[in-house]
């Protein structure tokens, strides 16, 4: 299960969203959009800007399913140096990581984990996927959980690996 990334890094895991949980995702946000539509045509001409208002919401709906289908289109890549989408944007990069929380009640995306960070590396998100805030960043969502649990034992384990090293 390893493949090359660059010249020197190999792949330790890779994980890649579930068409299914796509499919459904998306199934759900056209669903709602709709529903915020025909709200908007239900209701009568006196009451225009409710139904603006509505419109505009359906639209931003509609909008975050296009985002979130063309997002969930990569997949995730963990080397020893750091963790990316395949196209090369940085997540995190292991020497940065404090700890992997992936317990019942912890504050992670669906099927997935959550990486907490020494220093915060600003806001960014993939519907769907992942996203960073401040010193967490989210992984999961319309991912499959076995390769996300895997992903992120081999994350504790490079950790883990870190600290016996500095010691």
């Amino acid at each position: 299960m390893t493949e090359q990334v660059g010249e020197a890094e190999q792949v330790l895991a890779r994980l890649d969203p579930s068409q299914p949980r796509r499919v459904m995702g998306v199934v759900v946000q056209v669903a709602l959009g709709c529903v915020f539509v025909s709200l908007a045509l239900g209701f009568p001409r006196e009451q225009m800007l409710l139904r603006l208002m509505l419109m505009a919401l359906g639209g931003a709906v509609f909008l975050g399913t296009f985002l979130t289908w063309r997002a969930t289109a990569t997949g995730l890549v963990l080397t020893t140096s750091g963790l990316r989408e395949d196209g090369g944007r940085l997540l995190a990069e292991i020497s940065n990581v404090r700890e992997v929380s992936r317990g019942a009640f912890a504050l992670k995306p669906s099927h997935g984990f959550s990486l907490v960070l020494y220093q915060g590396m600003g806001f960014a998100w993939v519907p769907g996927l992942w996203w960073r805030i401040g010193k967490r960043v989210g992984i999961g969502g319309v991912t499959p959980s076995q390769p996300a649990r895997y992903m992120a034992e081999v994350v504790s384990a490079l950790i883990a690996m870190r600290g016996q090293q500095g010691e």
